[in-house]
């Protein structure tokens, strides 16, 4: 009786597994029914668009300094601090705030000779360079500043640029940004229409922030400037600036 029972398990137990591999043959499998894919891909299509505007300069950085040479660094030093003194208090009275001027390099060095004799560098001195950096927000008053700088004791001007004030780069990006969008879109415009399709919506924007170029740019490095000199005639030029974006749109 216990190997009639043993041989009946046993035989349930083939059945079972016989029918899972049925179950998970790929033959039978082949034969269930598959779920229709009902999802679509929406077209679209990439472009970028590009907008300029070009403005005129709003302020005016003044790049200068002072090169005193004396027998020791203290007279190097005394000379070169009350030159540059002096220009900072007209600069001052000018009207241009103290904010505005910005020491950008201060440097004592010993300045040696070959001396052939004893075939060795001799100290014959000491040269002290002060630099500053002066900020024009009156434009028109750049060239008048470059001359009342030299006039009072700078005897060199490493260079001008011009630059415009963040209020109005702010709002000359937007708007250059809105002509770049506008760019973008009559782009897209034309490939849909040549598609047979109309833009629906704007699936993405890429924003690409260039930074503006300025045009002239006056420079005159390390140039010495002649005392009591008249006007200096320096030209702003103007700026471009630019703003570029890359959308893609659905149709």
């Amino acid at each position: 009786m216990k190997k009639r029972f043993a041989f009946v398990a046993l035989q349930s137990i083939a059945i079972i597994a016989i029918a899972a591999i049925i179950a998970f043959s790929p033959a039978l499998g082949a034969r269930q029914p598959v779920m229709a894919d009902t999802t679509t891909t929406v077209p679209t299509v990439s472009v970028t668009g590009t907008g300029k505007i070009t403005v005129k300069p709003t302020i005016a950085r003044i790049d200068f300094g002072v090169l005193t040479s004396a027998a020791t660094a203290s007279a190097a030093q005394t000379e070169n601090d009350a030159t540059m003194s002096k220009i900072t208090a007209a600069v001052k009275a000018s009207g241009i705030k103290e904010e505005d001027i910005q020491t950008t390099g201060y440097s004592l060095q010993p300045r040696y000779v070959w001396n052939k004799t004893t075939g060795k560098n001799v100290l014959d001195g000491y040269d002290m360079n002060h630099t500053m950096t002066v900020t024009v927000r009156n434009i028109n008053d750049a060239g008048k500043t470059v001359s009342l700088i030299a006039d009072n004791g700078a005897n060199t001007v490493s260079g001008i640029s011009f630059e415009v004030d963040d209020a109005t780069l702010e709002q000359t990006k937007l708007a250059a940004l809105s002509l770049a969008m506008a760019s973008a879109r009559k782009t897209a415009n034309v490939v849909a229409k040549a598609a047979g399709k109309t833009i629906l919506s704007v699936q993405t924007v890429n924003v690409n922030e260039n930074t503006y170029t300025p045009y002239p740019m006056f420079k005159a490095a390390d140039t010495a400037v002649a005392q009591a000199s008249a006007p200096a005639p320096v030209e702003a030029g103007t700026l471009d600036v630019e703003m570029s974006v890359s959308v893609i749109y659905l149709f």
